[in-house]
């Protein structure tokens, strides 16, 4: 192996850039075959159609969680936090759903419904989706240019190029990219305290031939009865996601009502509907099941939500 230059230090693997999940590769090997391969299509590039990918290369992007500060250092402590996450509610997961399938509903303990509700929550953060579905109502640009202006009628001068800098669309990119990193882990706690007040359904298919879908945005919110909004203060909001090709967790009602229920044909078209409408990306072992949904994107939206209530 060669040696570094004497005036360096050496490279070591944390100095890389690296690929991070927004999808856990703990969820989607449960949706996968033993090939661990699913079809998927990708609304930003149509042109590529439905493709087969490992699931290691899918529902990722460079440094993700990665905050870059003024001077290059890179604070990747956020990936590693929901790499600890994902560490805790993994076992809970594998159990809900081996029991799911024998038609039972688990039993999980105090430490359980923490890893749930983090696990629920951070999905919601993590998603560049959600999170691009809110920052694109905010002017970045004019944001910066009001700064600077604020700057400067300070009295403090800003050079042409840290002008110039400042105002590129690479700072602008970045910027939101910090803001994702650094916010991603960070309001868990109180929302997750939220979610820990809720009940939840465990929602399972019996039929062979159905699927739920797996997407970019993997919950899929419907509107409350109380407030006609998607907030986890409504208890009659339904959060349902995903977690098996065949079985799903909803975030429902108070605490105390947690009980297993058939996911009808209906419910389960609602679900992925919402799911292929918000997603950019959506993947599945069926690849008649992406088709399907890629085609239905230009018809009208579904309404209503799947009634747990029921």
């Amino acid at each position: 192996m060669p040696e570094s230059a004497p005036d360096q230090p050496p490279r070591t693997r944390h100095d890389k850039a690296k690929r991070h999940h927004y999808v856990p590769e703990m969820i989607l090997r449960r949706f996968a075959g033993p090939d661990l391969h699913l079809w998927s299509f990708d609304k930003r590039h149509p042109g590529y159609g439905i493709e087969r990918k490992p699931i290691a290369r899918l529902f990722r992007e460079w440094d993700l969680y990665t905050s870059v500060d003024a001077a290059g250092g890179r604070d990747r402590s956020a990936e590693t936090r929901l790499s600890v996450m994902e560490s805790r509610a993994s076992p809970v997961l594998d159990r809900i759903v081996a029991e799911a399938r024998q038609g039972r509903l688990a039993t999980v303990s105090n430490a359980d419904r923490e890893a749930l509700a983090d696990i629920l929550v951070a999905q919601i953060r993590r998603s560049p989706d959600a999170f691009n579905s809110i920052t694109a109502k905010w002017d970045f640009d004019a944001f910066i240019a009001d700064r600077l202006a604020e700057w400067e009628a300070a009295g403090r001068s800003v050079e042409d190029a840290d002008r110039a800098d400042l105002l590129s669309g690479r700072f602008v990119a970045q910027t939101r990219r910090n803001l994702l990193a650094q916010t991603v882990v960070e309001p868990l706690l109180r929302v997750s305290a939220g979610v820990l007040r809720r009940g939840f359904i465990v929602g399972m298919l019996t039929k062979p031939n159905r699927s739920f879908l797996v997407g970019s945005a993997l919950l899929a919110r419907f509107n409350g009865r109380i407030t006609q909004r998607n907030g986890f203060l409504d208890p009659t909001m339904e959060a349902w996601m995903p977690i098996a090709r065949d079985v799903a967790i909803c975030s429902y009602g108070e605490r105390g009502n947690e009980r297993i229920m058939e996911v009808e044909d209906a419910g389960l078209r609602k679900i992925n509907g919402l799911l292929s409408r918000q997603s950019t990306v959506i993947a599945s072992a069926s690849r008649e099941l992406v088709v399907a949904y890629t085609r239905r994107l230009r018809r009208a939206p579904l309404e209503g939500a799947v009634s747990p209530s029921a």
